[in-house]
């Protein structure tokens, strides 16, 4: 059968750097081939120049086995490719179907208007296709992520793209929206498209897709059929090296409480929860999506309402209750979106860097900033975290997923905080950079910070938790130390199981 997709020798070259270097891939109607790499690995690269964003050096692309040039977004568009991006983008305050044809609204009798009717009626049409039960008329400020999700890919089937491009889908999804999503994308192989799927999840990989192809440093390292692949040699292929197996570590047992809470409510999400975070450890909390996690850190810190509850901090040796700003003072906060509130992407990144201790730079009556000392840090911080960066003077945008976190970790240990509080650390970030991160968090709880870390990857929990408390129903429900810390025992935790209880 004709590859429906072919890429041949795709290269692509910025100032300084061979992004693509010779790549092929192919992938065939009815077909889901799983892409991955480390975050710079030059899949998103791969991806633009299918999706007309960039224009390759070298190499063409064919679909159905004709030549075609993409000049612009609206070519690729046009040739039936769609792209499921990570960062969706809507238009919250028009309906479902207002969004999904937004640039071909079907117009109605008088000039200029728009016939709504028939745009309900073909949405419903793509939302039944993918077996959705969400309403046409919704406005997607009501929906969930994993709901937008879906009207995105109705959108994509609507236009009749034959070619689907999944770029990270399942990183913001709960267990139940993955599952649907799974769902859509077996249906969508089902009816003949031919479906990329991007994503660091190995498990997903493994489990949706038919052959893979590993992208590093710019060049393909490897491909296949998925079936006669293992996961450590998927994980071989990308970080470019033997994968050894992981000695049992010894879990911290922590010192002094540092921060308590007690009893904290907030209206319909939190009911009284309560935990104590001791100095030099990493205390994890688990939960499912809707448990409650992040809404109790924003709680505390201030950032979203709370009902009721107590905050103590031990500072100087002494414990007393103290107010959000108090608490603010002494701790960092790395949020589960770097992009929305984590970094200023517009901006370099020293000035990033610097951003969380400013007053430290300001010199002289005037207190006129040290820009010479603020990039001093920003290098020395570069060089700590090992961030892959031409220099100092780079945009954040323009990092990788990997490397703008490292940027976040950065700005954040520049403030030298006593309580470092990780939501979602990893997300979307590449099996390179989660090691990485993953010692980073040890040796700062080995130094005597005190880190509270909220993860949806199980097996991240797992291996940094010294400690987990499991938040069900926006109650701690649960509490589990050294040798019970598994990956059983955290979903029955939360499911609230029989096994939870053996």
């Amino acid at each position: 059968m004709t590859a429906k997709l072919h890429m041949q020798g795709v290269t692509k070259v910025f100032p300084g750097v061979k992004a693509l270097d010779d790549v092929s891939i192919s992938v065939k109607s009815g077909e889901v081939l799983g892409l991955v790499g480390v975050n710079g690995a030059g899949k998103s690269t791969l991806m633009n120049v299918l999706g007309g964003i960039y224009r390759p050096d070298g190499g063409h692309i064919e679909i159905d086995g004709r030549r075609v040039d993409f000049a612009r977004p609206i070519d690729a568009d046009a040739a039936g490719i769609a792209f499921i991006h990570q960062e969706l983008l809507y238009f919250p305050s028009l309906t479902v179907a207002e969004n999904m044809f937004i640039s071909h609204l079907p117009t109605g009798k008088l000039p200029f208007s728009v016939d709504k009717r028939a745009a309900r009626a073909r949405a419903q049409a793509s939302l039944d296709q993918l077996g959705s039960g969400i309403r046409p008329t919704a406005r997607m400020e009501s929906l969930s992520v994993g709901e937008m999700q879906v009207v995105e890919i109705a959108r994509a089937v609507a236009m009749g793209a034959d070619i689907v491009i999944f770029d990270e889908p399942s990183s913001s999804l709960s267990i139940k929206e993955k599952e649907a999503l799974f769902n859509i994308v077996r249906k969508l192989k089902a009816e003949g498209k031919a479906v990329i799927y991007i994503s660091h999840f190995l498990d997903e990989i493994q489990e949706l897709c038919d052959r893979y192809v590993v992208l590093r440093n710019g060049q393909l390292v490897g491909s296949g059929d998925i079936a006669e692949v293992t996961h450590d040699q998927i994980v071989e292929m990308i970080v470019g090296q033997v994968v050894t197996e992981r000695a049992a570590r010894t879990r911290r047992k922590g010192g002094a409480p540092m921060l308590s809470l007690e009893g904290i409510r907030r209206e319909g999400i939190l009911d009284g929860a309560s935990l104590e975070l001791r100095e030099g450890e990493v205390l994890g909390l688990w939960g499912l999506m809707g448990s409650g996690r992040t809404e109790l850190i924003r709680s505390v810190l201030g950032l979203d309402p709370m009902d009721g509850g107590r905050i103590t901090l031990a500072i100087d040796g002494d414990s007393r209750e103290v107010s959000h700003d108090e608490l603010l003072e002494r701790t960092a906060y790395v949020t589960e979106s770097r992009r929305t509130d984590g970094l200023f992407l517009d901006e370099a990144i020293w000035k990033n860097i610097s951003s969380t201790t400013l007053a430290d730079y300001a010199r002289g009556r005037m207190r006129v900033l040290d820009k010479a000392a603020e990039a001093g840090t920003a290098r020395s911080m570069i060089d700590r975290l090992k961030i892959m960066t031409p220099d100092h003077h780079t945009q954040a945008a323009i990092l990788s997923g990997g490397n703008q976190q490292k940027v976040v970790f950065a700005k954040w240990l520049n403030r030298k905080p006593d309580i470092l509080i990780l939501d979602e650390p990893t997300r979307g970030v590449d099996v390179s950079s989660k090691g990485e991160i993953g010692e980073l968090v040890g040796a700062l709880a080995e130094a005597g910070t005190s880190v509270l870390l909220v993860t949806s990857e199980i097996e991240e929990m797992v291996a940094l938790a010294d400690r987990v408390l499991v938040l069900r129903d926006g109650m701690i429900a649960a509490e589990m130390l050294g040798e019970d810390i598994t990956e059983t025992a955290l979903m029955a935790a939360a499911l609230r199981t029989e096994a939870a209880h053996a």
